[in-house]
């Protein structure tokens, strides 16, 4: 495998109390924003909360202990004006916030923002109408250590179509 990080990432959904240091924090936006975009347009912003208060209102929308337990929540946001590829853009800036916060140690988990919590969050969070979320990424030290993940468990040949299908 090309990285270590890529076997070893798995989600986590208990955190540590302990606080992710801020040098950390940086180093995983620092790869958010390494990540491709379409058209290179780099229009990924992002909102970083730790407050314990933000975080228990955001768990109120959507519903999942994990929210208010992690450190540290990152959202990545976009223009919608700026892309013409919000998901795509938001999605691979998030797997490379997982790939380096794996390195670094930090547990992470993709929570999903559906349309309705959407709205609700953008409220909350004052994000100006023009934006767009996917996603909230809890990032802290997991409790439990998860174990990596086995090539064998993934590499099926019958997945694989040359040509057609």
């Amino acid at each position: 495998m090309i990285i270590k990080e890529i076997l070893n990432r798995r989600s986590v959904r208990s955190y540590k109390k302990d606080p992710v240091p801020e040098e950390y924090i940086f180093e995983v936006i620092k790869a958010g924003l390494l990540a491709p975009s379409a058209h290179n347009n780099r229009a990924v912003e992002f909102i970083i909360i730790k407050d314990d208060k933000i975080k228990e209102k955001i768990f109120e929308i959507v519903g999942q202990e994990f929210v208010k337990e992690a450190p540290v929540l990152i959202i990545p946001l976009t223009q919608i004006q700026e892309t013409n590829c919000p998901v795509e853009d938001l999605s691979v800036v998030s797997e490379n916030i997982f790939l380096q916060a794996t390195n670094l140690g930090l547990g992470t988990v993709w929570k999903a923002v559906r349309e309705g919590q959407e709205k609700e969050i953008k409220k909350l969070l004052q994000i100006p109408e023009n934006y767009t979320l996917i996603n909230i990424i809890p990032i802290g030290w997991p409790k439990e250590k998860p174990q990596p993940y086995k090539e064998d468990e993934f590499f099926d040949l019958k997945k694989l179509h040359y040509e057609k299908w």
